[in-house]
């Protein structure tokens, strides 16, 4: 898998001397290999590949990581700064009160931890310049505020991250409801970039209280819960999966995604989310 790194996000979680040209040069002697360099918009941006035995590094802070313990082997300080495991912040209650309720059910096995947050009163328009910039120069369509801030967190930090239209999560028993469970051969569900899935059995899916699919987690999420311009609140969902099953499910569709591949790892960043809010 190659990544696109933008020097100047890679300075955000490194603080070093080495010139773009040493830290492509050394990097792809130990660690992810920089196949080119290029500019746009004056803007130095590394195109590295990384093996799949280390998808740790699919993210700025994985590639910088490497860096911070690479170059001081070449005489060139280097340091890891922004790690999310330096980071300490004590333990406050939330004096945050929504009335909005969301019921949830799901499967230890298949979904190890779930986090998800309900946030109201969001406004769906187009990011700033700053965040398309940054998100376009390592490959990442810009698409609204939402999406955007989604994929800004899953290339920085390579956890996946979704966001669900809360209400096009249908209720049950007048509760807008989560459903986490293995899926049924046969079930179609079709993913936000329209391809229509009919599914082999034993996916990772999450059902709302109709019945209806509006995930197949860890691969993509389902158009019917998209977020749209006219979305006003969210379902900000972390989570993760067993990786087995995110595997046979990306190859028995041919259906290949970042996530898919970042839901193989032990997923280290979602526990710091989690224990910091």
């Amino acid at each position: 898998m190659n990544i696109l790194v933008p020097d100047s996000w890679l300075r955000e979680f490194l603080i070093t001397k080495a010139t773009p040209d040493q830290i492509k040069e050394y990097l792809s002697l130990c660690g992810p290999s920089v196949e080119r360099m290029h500019k746009e918009d004056g803007e130095v941006i590394y195109d590295i590949e990384v093996t799949g035995n280390r998808p740790d590094s699919m993210s700025i802070l994985g590639i910088a990581r490497e860096a911070a313990a690479i170059l001081p082997r070449f005489g060139i300080a280097a340091k890891l700064i922004n790690d999310p495991y330096d980071i300490k912040v004590k333990s406050q209650k939330s004096k945050v009160k929504s009335e909005k309720k969301l019921h949830i059910i799901t499967d230890p096995v298949l979904n190890p931890r779930w986090t998800s947050v309900i946030i109201d009163n969001v406004n769906v328009v187009p990011s700033p310049a700053w965040l398309k910039k940054q998100l376009e120069a390592t490959g990442i369509r810009s698409l609204n505020t939402i999406v955007d801030v989604t994929n800004y967190i899953m290339r920085a930090y390579g956890q996946p991250v979704h966001a669900f239209d809360y209400d096009q999560v249908l209720p049950k028993n007048g509760v807008p409801t989560m459903i986490l469970r293995a899926s049924t051969k046969g079930e179609r569900v079709i993913t936000l970039d329209g391809k229509t899935h009919n599914l082999p059995g034993d996916d990772i899916v999450i059902e709302d209280g109709s019945g209806r699919l509006i995930d197949l987690c860890g691969i993509m999420g389902a158009q019917n819960s998209s977020v749209k311009s006219s979305t006003k609140t969210i379902v900000l969902f972390m989570q993760t999966y067993e990786p087995t099953h995110i595997r046979k499910t990306s190859m028995s569709l041919t259906h290949r995604t970042e996530a898919a591949g970042l839901f193989l790892k032990k997923d280290w960043i979602l526990n710091w989310f989690c224990h910091r809010f």
